[in-house]
């Protein structure tokens, strides 16, 4: 499933201001969510009924790994629905945990839950929005990924950061930390 990017080709030339070529826009847009995406290990985007197998391994939640997490539609093992559990923020608890089906005490093998849950923001937060504002303008207002040009008399020169390569900054990962998935209480870097 295709996401979409998290601005519009019109807030980009908003923010570049100056007009912008609407296909080349939506590249650099999709470009630079993707980026977003993949390093924050989230979609962001509102996703309705997403499905995720999770292996269990005796614990007492599962935890989803979407944020933040709005809704758990169904959670399934070996096609058999279970309803002995409660949502607590992005974790699935169960009386007893997870290392047994109900009137059993053992789970069966592999060992997975099918969730199906919805996950998300509506409208994408605001700072998720300006850092792919800010990869996308660098990427659209540099697309050469020159350091430096000149014209006869004429000469630009490039900062390091509007080259255009797609990279986050320093800046820019301590703006999407908190949207970062997490692993226990560790953050992954």
């Amino acid at each position: 499933m295709a996401l979409p990017p998290f601005a519009t080709a019109a807030d980009l030339a908003a923010v570049m201001q100056t007009p912008v070529d609407a296909a080349a826009a939506d590249l650099a847009l999709a470009s630079a969510s993707a980026v977003i995406r993949r390093w924050t290990r989230q979609t962001i985007t509102r996703v309705v009924d997403d499905v995720v197998q999770l292996r269990v391994i005796d614990c007492d939640a599962l935890v989803l790994p979407q944020r933040p997490v709005e809704s758990v539609s169904q959670v399934m093992v070996n096609a058999l629905a279970l309803t002995d559990w409660v949502l607590s923020g992005d974790r699935l608890l169960r009386t007893g945990g997870w290392h047994r089906l109900p009137g059993t005490t053992t789970y069966p093998d592999p060992g997975l839950v099918q969730v199906t849950y919805t996950h998300g923001w509506d409208e994408i937060p605001d700072d998720v929005r300006g850092v792919c504002l800010d990869l996308a303008s660098a990427t659209l207002s540099n697309p050469a990924m020159l350091r430096q040009e000149s014209i006869d008399d004429y000469s630009r020169t490039f900062a390091a950061e509007s080259l255009g390569l797609g990279g986050l900054s320093d800046t820019h990962k301590e703006l999407l930390g908190d949207y970062r998935r997490r692993v226990g209480t560790a953050r992954l870097r």
